[in-house]
């Protein structure tokens, strides 16, 4: 009864979550001279990184689900980076904008191999695309690539779209020789009821 009581608090807490990050989003491109606008972003902050800890805590102590994980945890990295470019870091958040992809895409991974302890493509792939994706932009964000992103991706966008063919091609044969690769959807929705137990009643 405790696992079901925690699965309903997580879905109280995930949506919360989700919205403070909004939050602090919005505070970020919002004039935040003024002192009520800069004290309730700190308040944004800290209740997040808040919900973030309760989720990765209660994913790992009773849930251990890996979509619970990866939400808590983005919840904090994306607090505390918010912090640093904020307060210790000169970084506008239109420059630093694909770090946020980047670690997205690390985390996704950590969650999924702690769950399963192995490789499965149904994180993998999200995983290294939110990553590649990030570190592309960042060359345009950071300047490394000095032409405009519009330009080059005129120029390279034939050769992506073969390259994404060519991957999916070779994914799928993989997927036909190694059946313990593909991911299996033993996680249900995380705002659904997924436990049995909801549904019986209580002695």
């Amino acid at each position: 009864m405790k696992d079901v009581k925690s699965s309903k608090l997580l879905n109280v807490l995930i949506p919360c979550g989700i919205f403070f990050i909004l939050g602090c989003f919005i505070f970020s491109f919002v004039n935040s001279s003024a002192k009520s606008l800069e004290i309730l972003s700190k308040i944004f902050l800290a209740v997040q990184l808040i919900i973030g800890f309760l989720i990765v805590i209660f994913s790992l102590r009773w849930t251990h689900r890996a979509t619970q994980l990866f939400i808590g945890l983005i919840l904090i990295f994306w607090g505390i980076f918010h912090v640093l470019i904020s307060y210790v870091f000169p970084f506008p958040i239109k420059q630093v904008w694909p770090i946020y992809g980047i670690m997205a895409g690390l985390l996704l991974f950590i969650s999924g191999f702690y769950k399963y302890q192995k490789l499965k493509f149904g994180y993998v792939i999200p995983s290294v695309t939110l990553f590649g994706m990030g570190i592309w932009y960042s060359f345009f964000s950071f300047k490394i690539i000095k032409k405009s992103f519009l330009t080059v991706a005129s120029n390279l966008g034939p050769f992506f779209m073969l390259l994404i063919a060519v991957l999916l091609v070779v994914l799928f044969l993989v997927q036909q020789k190694h059946k313990e690769f593909v991911f299996a959807d033993d996680e249900p929705g995380t705002f659904s009821d997924e436990d049995d137990e909801i549904m019986k009643p209580v002695d």
